[in-house]
C-alpha cells in the first residue's frame, strides 16, 4: 500500500465522520427549532425521549441507516449531541425510556 492511498483512505473516513456529525447536529438542531415547546417541557419533566420520541426516533434510524449500518465504526454522534444540545450535558434529561447510545 502507497502512501497516497493511505491517505485517500484516511480522508475519507474523516469525511465520514465529518459528515455524521453534522447529520447528527443538524437534527437535533432541527429537534430544538420546531419542537421547542416539546423540548422545554420535557426538560422540565426530566424525560425528553418521552416528549419527543417519535422525532428522537425518526432521527436515530436515519443515522443508523445513513451511518452506523453501511459504514461501521462511526460513533454515536446522534446520541452525543443529543445529550450536549438536547439535555444541556446532563444525560438525566433524556429520561428512563430513552434507550441509549445507538453503537
Amino acid at each position: 500500500m502507497d502512501i497516497s492511498s493511505i491517505y485517500a483512505a484516511g480522508l475519507a473516513r474523516a469525511l465520514t465522520h465529518s459528515r455524521a456529525l453534522r447529520f447528527a447536529r443538524v437534527k437535533v438542531a432541527e429537534i430544538q427549532l420546531y419542537q421547542a415547546s416539546q423540548v422545554k417541557s420535557g426538560r422540565a419533566a426530566r424525560d425528553l425521549y418521552g416528549a419527543l420520541r417519535p422525532h428522537i426516533d425518526a432521527a436515530r434510524g436515519a443515522f443508523r441507516e445513513n451511518f452506523l449500518l453501511p459504514l461501521g465504526g462511526v460513533p454515536d454522534y446522534l446520541h452525543q449531541e443529543l445529550v450536549k444540545t438536547l439535555a444541556k450535558e446532563d444525560a438525566v434529561l433524556l429520561g428512563p425510556s430513552y434507550p441509549g447510545p445507538l453503537a
